[in-house]
């Protein structure tokens, strides 16, 4: 997945979406750029910095992850980390620390970072990756930018793929009394939280590909989805996600 990132970076992001293996590949590539040294759009992928740090072998790179007999990642641990940010990078000008799955920190351990990705020393960067954003407090998120990736292509099941391309249809051509039928409809059906987001990501897919025919409504519908997702993080109901699609669609600019 070839992903832009920042021309500045922050010290700390939140990245969500995509998969495990795609968030794990953007914080590698993210690391990378803290320590390149190299000449150009960082990571430049052939200074040592960026090749230790690709290769995984970089001491100013840290992965933090459940211990081996363990599902959570614990307060020692938190602790552990915020005592070894306030001790200098080894070889780079910065030191990257990947919290992989961020979600896994238990609360207590949550807490034991708030202090250090508020206001840790400058050379102190942080890569928190979520699946499950939501399980986050409120303070550690509001301490990150968030860094969502998009959906994954992948093979759809036949009844998403009709249900998104009918949601597809509506969204683009739909007029506002029948969009909010569609979606109250929808919203009757009870739907998961885990297929609500399935749906609305294939719907975005098949909507971008056809934005060409439907510019101004698709540029809308695609807004609307995309915030959607950011937004995943604060576990909003079906009823707050469908409604705010609607209200988006026909909202004056």
């Amino acid at each position: 997945m070839n992903i832009d990132l920042p021309a500045s970076l922050s010290h700390a992001y939140l990245i969500t979406g995509g998969t495990g293996e795609s968030r794990a590949a953007l914080a590698r590539r993210l690391a990378a750029a803290y320590l390149c040294e190299g000449n150009g759009p960082a990571p430049c992928g052939t200074c040592k910095h960026c090749r230790k740090a690709a290769a995984g072998i970089h001491p100013d790179v840290t992965v933090l992850s459940p211990l081996p007999d363990r599902r959570e990642i614990g307060v020692d641990q938190a602790r552990a980390l915020r005592s070894d940010a306030y001790v200098r990078p080894n070889e780079g000008r910065r030191k990257v620390y990947i919290i992989d799955p961020a979600d896994a920190m238990n609360p207590a351990a949550q807490n034991a970072l708030l202090k250090v990705l508020e206001d840790g020393p400058a050379y102190a960067a942080f890569l928190l990756l979520a699946g499950e954003p939501g399980k986050l407090l409120d303070t550690v998120r509001s301490r990150c930018e968030p860094f969502p990736l998009p959906p994954e292509e992948a093979p759809v099941d036949p009844e998403l793929a009709e249900l998104a391309e009918e949601l597809a249809e509506l969204l683009l051509t739909g007029d506002e009394f029948a969009v909010a039928k569609g979606l109250t409809a929808l919203e009757l059906e009870k739907p998961r939280a885990d297929q609500l987001a399935a749906l609305l990501a294939e719907a975005e897919n098949r909507i971008a590909k056809r934005l060409a025919a439907c510019p101004a409504r698709g540029a809308k519908a695609l807004r609307a989805l995309k915030a959607c997702r950011e937004n995943a993080v604060f576990n909003p109901g079906p009823g707050h996600t469908l409604g705010f699609i609607a209200a988006s669609l026909f909202r004056e600019a």
